[in-house]
């Protein structure tokens, strides 16, 4: 019988290549546990609209039925359960949609494997709930083994549009030029699937994503890809987002959060996916 680990992250990893080929409109799924507990008790729950992009496991999907799943759905649902006065409604839209959808009011939470950066919490609150890094992944055939943030200069590389990835390899590419290696050749796509779709095809040599992403990738297509990257290259702390000056959701989400730490059930969680929870150091480091 395989590993736990294993069989969750392969379930996960079956949704890789999904969104290659067509992709759906975005639609909005509700936690249905939570929507009947809530209609069988007789009492109001606050729903709480979610967006989040669902092209990313293990993370956050869409499954065949078009059912959310993935660790932070997961997570959220545990938090819906903490609180017993919340509905979670996921609405899958598209990633460059998340930020001006919530300070639209068109969410209440985002809710999407998002990194914390300072550009980030300039604009929008957020609550730190795990850690990770960057994988590289390169196709089976590839006599290409990158290791590391040097080994990309002068390659063409893919990573999901509007995300911390294209930042990250901005910052890579200038000091490859710094250092005459050559510029990287940034090819940005819509999704994640999309990279990946893109490395098979051979429009980039290299795909520039979370690890925990690239592990699902790697497990989906087998010999078709492999994860060649040995270094460290940006160890970085996540989180969800919620408006600036909504005090409420935010007390909401940092409670349910902080419970799931201290009953372990967060580390317990994440560790499923090869993820961790950040220490008290990697979330000041971030957010002060």
């Amino acid at each position: 019988m395989k590993p736990l680990k294993l069989m969750l992250l392969s379930a996960a990893a079956g949704l890789v290549l999904n969104a290659c080929s067509s992709e759906a409109p975005a639609t909005t799924q509700e936690n249905s546990a939570a929507t009947t507990e809530s209609a069988s008790a007789g009492t109001d729950k606050r729903v709480l609209t979610i967006g989040s992009d669902m092209t990313f496991p293990p993370y956050e999907y869409l499954d065949e039925q078009g059912n959310p799943g993935g660790v932070d759905v997961e997570i959220m649902a545990k938090l819906a359960e903490l609180n017993g006065d919340i509905t979670p409604k996921w609405e899958d839209t598209r990633w460059a949609n998340l930020i001006p959808g919530l300070k639209g009011d068109k969410f209440d939470v985002l809710y999407s494997s998002m990194y914390i950066t300072k550009d980030r919490l300039a604009q929008i609150d957020m609550i730190p709930y795990y850690k990770t890094d960057i994988s590289l992944l390169v196709r089976g055939d590839s006599d290409m083994a990158p290791q590391g943030a040097d080994d990309l200069c002068g390659q063409k590389v893919g990573a999901m549009k509007g995300t911390e990835f294209v930042n990250q390899l901005g910052k890579i590419s200038a000091k490859c030029v710094e250092q005459n290696q050559g510029a990287i050749e940034i090819r940005e796509y819509e999704t994640s699937p999309q990279t990946s779709q893109a490395l098979l095809s051979r429009a980039v040599d290299i795909q520039y994503d979370d690890a925990a992403v690239m592990k699902a990738a790697e497990m989906k297509l087998g010999d078709r890809v492999k994860i060649t990257s040995t270094q460290e290259l940006y160890p970085i702390v996540g989180g969800i987002g919620v408006k600036k000056g909504d005090t409420e959701t935010y007390q909401i989400i940092s409670d349910g959060i902080e419970q799931m730490k201290q009953s372990g059930d967060l580390e317990k969680l994440l560790s499923v996916y090869g993820l961790t929870v950040p220490t008290q150091a990697d979330i000041d480091q971030i957010m002060n």
